[in-house]
């Protein structure tokens, strides 16, 4: 189960490729860039039949937080409504956001800055247009 995503471009929860942050009381704005080529690298090793999952190349949303940043119903705080989830849901499925965590954006604005050629994989478990909670046995899983 699952697919592994090869992340192309990394957004904020503005939908920006910019990680924001404060330095000495000013807010100071990074391109989160990441080196395509080791992105194409990386998916040319891809083998679907001998690996039995997909790796497809895709953008990556990095939220603030797991709940209220990627449109959780089943946290603590939740002030939308599910219409609202699914239609910020929709909005970046249209983007070609297919994957949603919390590192990526930081991973690639500071290895950007310094000069460092990276690339971020992840492993998505679930299709968020059809639900938030994993369903798949642990069983499976492993």
């Amino acid at each position: 189960p699952g697919t592994v995503v090869i992340t192309e471009e990394a957004f904020d929860g503005q939908l920006r490729p910019l990680l924001d942050t404060t330095i000495l009381g000013k807010v100071v704005s990074r391109p989160a860039k990441l080196d395509q080529h080791l992105a194409d690298t990386l998916l040319a090793t891809s083998k679907p039949d001998e690996d039995g999952f997909s790796t497809v190349k895709g953008k990556t949303i990095s939220t603030d937080d797991f709940y209220e940043g990627q449109g959780r119903l089943d946290g603590a705080i939740c002030d939308y409504s599910e219409e609202d989830k699914m239609a910020f849901l929709h909005k970046v499925s249209q983007l070609g956001i297919v994957n949603m965590e919390m590192e990526a954006l930081v991973f690639a604005a500071l290895t950007h800055k310094a000069g460092i050629r990276s690339a971020v994989l992840c492993v998505t478990l679930l299709d968020r247009l059809a639900g938030d909670q994993i369903t798949t046995p642990k069983e499976e899983l492993l």
